[in-house]
């Protein structure tokens, strides 16, 4: 992981170092991606059915932002309770072809159910937050994890803070504790807490200690990282394919080091 940071940091520099062409040329191939993405939406190689349905369409934040179907999280857990199975989210495949990520939005107050009901069923240990719960007066995000001495309860789930520690001047480390139904599990959630709104941050270092904290807590397993709330670019480390996530929201392009890109 340290080399392919190093590799990152390299790769960031030699493009600073360049100018405005290859900034020209990344900037066009984001572009190209978000074109992509409205053309299979148009020419219906993707669907997006399920997030238009009208029991579905208030869980989403965006109107013109729906996972697509055939890539879209499914939720089973507590349907028995009459729970449905659709959330905004959208796997990405990693290097090895497994469900590496999830791309979701921010969840919304009747949401915060179905957002845990993804942590807990899909095993997430990692959750990154790239905005504030309100950003210029307008909420981004609704509070799903505790706040010291605050338990949340949820639902079924109950959530409490055990930790929380800022890892530099942007980035906010909790760890939470997660009941539910009597089994207990430790979730991390990483907050960059100073991400510009409708934009990047201008230094990539605490973006990389952001994305290095994450791999370190979540080790070797097989579940996904989850992401959420920041529908611009957003960096992931571990997958070589180009694939879409969403309507509007999701796309990869490979690079040395700094390995994908992806807007959730």
């Amino acid at each position: 992981m340290s080399r392919n940071l190093d590799a990152a940091r390299s790769f960031l520099e030699q493009l600073d170092a360049r100018g405005g062409r290859e900034r020209a040329v990344l900037a066009g191939e984001f572009s190209d991606i978000q074109a992509c993405s409205a053309a299979w939406k148009t020419d219906r190689v993707c669907s997006t059915e399920a997030g238009s349905l009208p029991g579905n369409v208030r869980k989403n934040r965006y109107k013109d932002v729906l996972p697509y179907d055939q890539t879209r999280v499914i939720l089973s857990l507590l349907q028995e309770e009459g729970h449905g199975d659709y959330i905004n989210g959208n796997f990405i495949r990693g290097t090895d072809g497994s469900q590496a990520y999830i791309a979701t939005q921010g969840p919304l107050p009747h949401t915060l159910l179905d957002f845990w009901r993804l942590v807990w069923e899909f095993g997430v240990k990692v959750i990154l937050m790239a905005c504030r719960e309100m950003e210029n007066g307008r909420k981004k995000c609704e509070r799903y994890w505790a706040q010291e001495q605050e338990p949340l309860q949820i639902g079924l789930f109950c959530i409490t803070l055990t930790r929380e520690t800022w890892l530099n001047s942007d980035i906010m480390l909790r760890t939470l504790q997660v009941t539910f139904q009597k089994e207990c599990r430790s979730v991390y959630q990483l907050q960059y807490m100073s991400w510009p709104d409708r934009g990047v941050p201008s230094n990539p270092e605490h973006v990389l200690t952001m994305v290095e904290e994450a791999r370190r807590l979540q080790g070797s397993g097989p579940s996904p990282l989850c992401v959420h709330c920041r529908f611009k670019k957003w960096v992931l480390w571990g997958s070589r394919e180009t694939e879409m996530t969403g309507s509007g929201e999701g796309g990869w392009e490979a690079s040395e080091g700094l390995e994908a890109s992806v807007t959730v």
